[in-house]
């Protein structure tokens, strides 16, 4: 694992109450692999074009991996699905999450956690179907555990390429450090100071802004906005006092090329403005008058040009 990995957990404004609690800490949603939304992941670990008794031998091995509590994150901030399908649209949040902390705190607690990479692929991984073909012609305990080792990391750190936008890593915990609410939600707490950053998204309501921030100073951790610019479709961020931040990759860092107006990075440090915020009432006269619609128009035959226009290029 290299050092300092931030993990990046995306939320819907609907968790902003409940993810901070009184005693501290802090919740992860955990779930199954059978309730994860992708049908497919299984099918990426062996060709299920075969005999069925090999099937039959298969479906028994994954009965005995399968039921391992599991949290997903992504690698990046900036993933424009992952905002919008989990965090309700850029209305939503996300936390920044300090990996190696998390890990050493599971590991103190003896819960043997498992960080890992998604690997995105659309076929079988390659020397599975031998060594299950092995397992079951020779039935050793040996060739069964390595079997299972290896369907279970193939299960649970695999998805079709089709994902590979969600950037996801993944991380299985032991179920004896769980929480588990109801059937149908099991819970993780974990110390709040391992949240280092807390993000609201660009569309997130001023009530929402006020509470990530009120949670960010009892945590002692850092506040951004996302910020949507005009110049580039990668977003950025702003902190409480307007400061201009960017994530190069790795982690979030301060941006001080910008603009002076809108705040967003700049591409040419040399002017003080970006191009969008230098507009002038002069650039949008010569704009209008470089516009031949706008003469048209006012000699009211705009319609009936466009009209015979859109009537030509049916024609080509």
């Amino acid at each position: 694992m290299e050092d300092n990995n931030n993990l990046y957990k995306y939320m819907g404004p609907e968790i902003a109450d409940k993810f901070l609690l009184a005693d501290g800490t802090c919740s992860l949603k955990l779930s199954y692999l059978k309730d994860y939304n992708d049908p497919f992941e299984f099918f990426l670990t062996i060709d299920y074009n075969q005999g069925p008794e090999i099937l039959a031998y298969y479906n028994e091995m994954i009965s005995m991996v399968t039921q391992q509590p599991v949290t997903c994150f992504a690698k990046s901030p900036l993933i424009t699905p992952m905002w919008a399908h989990y965090a309700s649209n850029s209305q939503g949040f996300v936390a920044q999450i300090n990996e190696a902390a998390l890990d050493e705190w599971l590991e103190s607690k003896n819960s043997d956690p498992s960080f890992g990479d998604i690997d995105y692929r659309d076929s079988p991984h390659e020397g599975m179907q031998g060594m299950l073909d092995r397992a079951y012609v020779v039935s050793k305990p040996r060739h069964i555990g390595w079997l299972q080792q290896a369907i279970g990391s193939s299960a649970y750190f695999s998805k079709q390429t089709c994902w590979s936008y969600e950037q996801e890593r993944r991380l299985i915990v032991n179920e004896k450090n769980i929480d588990k609410i109801n059937e149908t939600l099991s819970l993780l707490y974990f110390p709040a100071n391992f949240v280092t950053s807390l993000i609201v998204g660009a569309k997130a309501s001023q009530s929402l802004k006020d509470k990530i921030k009120e949670i960010s100073q009892v945590v002692g951790c850092n506040y951004y906005e996302k910020r949507i610019g005009k110049s580039t479709t990668t977003p950025y961020f702003l902190d409480s006092e307007n400061k201009t931040y960017i994530f190069n990759g790795k982690e979030i860092v301060p941006h001080n090329e910008r603009c002076e107006s809108c705040k967003e990075p700049k591409i040419n440090s040399n002017l003080k403005q970006c191009s969008w915020c230098s507009i002038t009432e002069a650039h949008e006269k010569n704009a209008a008058h470089r516009n031949s619609f706008r003469m048209l128009e006012h000699a009211g035959i705009l319609d009936q040009y466009l009209t015979a226009f859109l009537e030509i290029g049916k024609k080509k």
